[in-house]
């Protein structure tokens, strides 16, 4: 594959708020090192240093393409949408010249490059909203400062080049074939590798519903039970019984409550998976 053998994978898919379908996922490589053997081989052998950074180069990018122009459709002639089109013809004679061009065509329309919105201010305490500086209160920590040529640092930090900080992680092939933005990101220490384990961790376990909205339909249920409570044959509360339709009011008004948006819903009846890997998990109870 691009990135090399992939040895195994995993994925999980989640819905965002307007119901757009994108997933998160490791990939672990065959045979690759781990972050203390590459900390090891880059004090033992300078070369590996080089060949390792030109192949980080090769396969992720955080810069525009070179020698190219900012995507201006003119509203006096029609002209095609890069996200909604297919991918160059490779068989075209023109296809290496163009390649660049329409790859930044995509990166424009597909939210690769970022720009600032409620969204990444939306942990920010409501009074210092107005008084935000919006590139360091910034949530996901962009625009990141530029690099003219991607390095290791004295801590053994990879820094990759970047040309404009605004330029969330992808391959350039990926990105020109998918036609959709990504955020690629290698995991070369062990304090991002337990990063990553921890955020794709809490999407796996993420629930869909906000602790609000649970809570208030275990008090509906509560209500509807102190208002008309279930009785025994003695003409007392049936406290056992009381406690399952509890659970059982509860989880009905979730279900019958929960949104679904059309894509999950499709994925649903096409019975998609939530998760992708090549692995078997035994189930584990919690």
């Amino acid at each position: 594959g691009l990135f090399g053998k992939v040895g195994a994978y995993y994925g999980v898919v989640e819905a965002q708020g307007r119901g757009t379908l994108h997933i998160h996922m490791l990939l672990w490589l065959k045979h690759g090192p781990s972050p203390l053997d590459i900390k090891q081989q880059l004090a033992d052998d300078p070369e590996f240093a080089t060949r390792l950074l030109f192949w980080y180069d090769d396969i992720i990018s955080r810069s525009i393409p070179p020698e190219t122009v900012a995507y201006d459709p003119s509203h006096l002639e029609y002209r095609r949408q890069p996200i909604m089109s297919r991918p160059l013809n490779p068989r075209l004679p023109s296809y290496d010249s163009m390649f660049n061009q329409d790859l930044r065509d995509v990166l424009e329309n597909c939210a690769q490059i970022h720009s600032h919105s409620a969204t990444c201010y939306k942990h920010l305490p409501s009074n210092l909203r107005s008084l935000r500086d919006e590139d360091k209160d910034c949530r996901f920590q962009l625009p990141r400062p530029t690099v003219e040529k991607s390095c290791i640092t004295e801590d053994d930090e990879i820094i990759l080049q970047c040309n404009d900080g605004r330029v969330n992680g992808y391959s350039p092939y990926i990105t020109a074939a998918q036609r959709c933005n990504t955020d690629i990101k290698p995991i070369g220490s062990g304090t991002m590798a337990m990063a990553m384990f921890q955020y794709v961790g809490s999407y796996t376990t993420k629930f869909s519903m906000d602790t609000a909205f649970v809570f208030s339909a275990i008090c509906a249920s509560m209500k509807a039970l102190a208002t008309k409570p279930p009785m025994d044959v003695d003409g007392n509360i049936d406290h056992e019984e009381r406690s399952r339709l509890l659970l059982v009011k509860t989880v009905n008004k979730l279900h019958g409550k929960r949104e679904l948006s059309g894509q999950q819903v499709a994925a649903g009846l096409l019975n998609l998976p939530s998760y992708y890997t090549n692995r078997s998990y035994p189930l584990f109870f919690w």
